[in-house]
């Protein structure tokens, strides 16, 4: 979206200043899949025969998705620019509240001459709630009710290098590392995950578009054991690690313009495997299985008014699971699709700036609103 200007100093090099953005945004979708059931699953929800497998009231959900966000920079001249960013957003579902959610996240990026840029970034999101999950050491309840709820506590810290290999061609370089930790009842599904991934884009394009290109490789180490086992006795937990290949390409371009607004529109292709690596045949479900996950977003917003930006969306998410013949059906997810539709609007502007260079006074830091015409 259309943020306020941000005037130089004047001068040889001098620094331009400090400024404090706020955006704030809210947006709603309907979900088909909320948990990204399988058909066999569906069709087991919907029969009634298995309420301890499904701890939510309908498969599909509208969800509520508010969002804000401050971001501190600093222009130091010479090319040099330095940012923080916060951000907290949240989930929240009509009918299914028991998946609801919060998360939020820090981020850190130093700007360079020559339109270089590091980036430090950590998002934390507690208690996400995956879906029940069977527990075998339930021994207590009969087999058809050993179903707890299973949810994770989800943290990743990545970072970033970015640099202009040409006029208008970027290239970057990005790490990433998850740390999943799940409920006492499922430790075994307990991981790390590693990603690491190369993006080429392309700026300032016929039409002001742009394109990205990207690709990386990941590894996800799990647990596989919850530490109930007899000495010399092979795990009888899912082991969940795998590794995998990920690719994705995107673009914007603008489609029309106007005084005050301004049409574009995006798309985006993504592509996931995952190769699990479970070496024990009694892991029915993960043992030799195979995952090839495609998903497709197609957007179309508007900027408005210098300050607001509308956005309405369609994605689409198909994930094909090789499971083999001796899966069972039960809680685990395998092959499903999901879409989702929905729309977001979104404020952004500057709220407080305070100009750098020689003689800079108090009364530079007005807030912007005090300033702006």
């Amino acid at each position: 979206s259309a943020q306020a200007s941000r005037p130089r100093a004047a001068g040889r090099g001098l620094a331009g200043g400090q400024s404090l953005d706020l955006t704030v945004g809210v947006g709603s979708y309907y979900d088909d899949n909320l948990l990204q059931y399988s058909d066999q699953q569906i069709a087991d929800f919907d029969s009634g025969l298995y309420p301890y497998r499904y701890g939510v009231g309908s498969i599909g959900d509208v969800v509520l998705n508010p969002a804000l966000a401050m971001r501190w920079e600093l222009d130091q001249g010479r090319g040099r620019r330095r940012a923080l960013r916060v951000r907290g957003e949240g989930n929240f579902h009509g009918d299914d509240g028991t998946a609801d959610f919060r998360a939020a996240s820090v981020s850190w990026r130093e700007s360079f001459r020559r339109d270089r840029r590091l980036s430090l970034g950590y998002y934390v999101l507690p208690g996400y709630y995956l879906r029940q999950l069977h527990d075998e050491d339930l021994l207590a309840l009969p087999p058809s009710q050993r179903y707890p709820r299973a949810e994770f506590d989800l943290q990743i810290g990545s970072v970033a290098w970015r640099q202009a290999i040409a006029e208008r061609t970027r290239l970057e370089f990005s790490y990433q590392y998850e740390n999943r930790r799940y409920v006492p009842e499922f430790r075994e599904r307990d991981s790390g995950t590693h990603m690491g991934e190369a993006a080429l884009s392309w700026h300032r394009l016929p039409r002001r578009s742009s394109l990205t290109l990207g690709g990386g490789y990941r590894v996800s180490n799990a647990r596989g054991s919850d530490g109930d086992e007899l000495p010399g006795v092979p795990p009888d937990d899912p082991d969940v690690s795998y590794h995998g290949v990920v690719a994705s390409l995107g673009g914007d371009m603008e489609l029309a313009r106007g005084w005050s607004w301004q049409l574009s529109g995006d798309v985006g292709y993504s592509l996931a495997t995952r190769a699990y690596d479970s070496g024990r045949p009694a892991d029915t479900y993960y043992y030799g299985r195979n995952d090839l996950l495609n998903a497709f977003e197609l957007g179309l917003g508007v900027g408005f008014l210098r300050h607001w930006n509308a956005r309405g969306f369609y994605r689409l998410e198909h994930n094909r699971a090789d499971l083999g013949s001796s899966a069972p059906a039960g809680s685990e997810v395998g092959s499903y699709r999901e879409n989702q539709v929905g729309m977001a609007l979104q404020w952004s502007g500057e709220v407080w700036k305070r100009r750098g260079g020689l003689g800079a006074s108090d009364a530079d830091a007005a807030p912007m609103s005090a300033k702006q015409p």
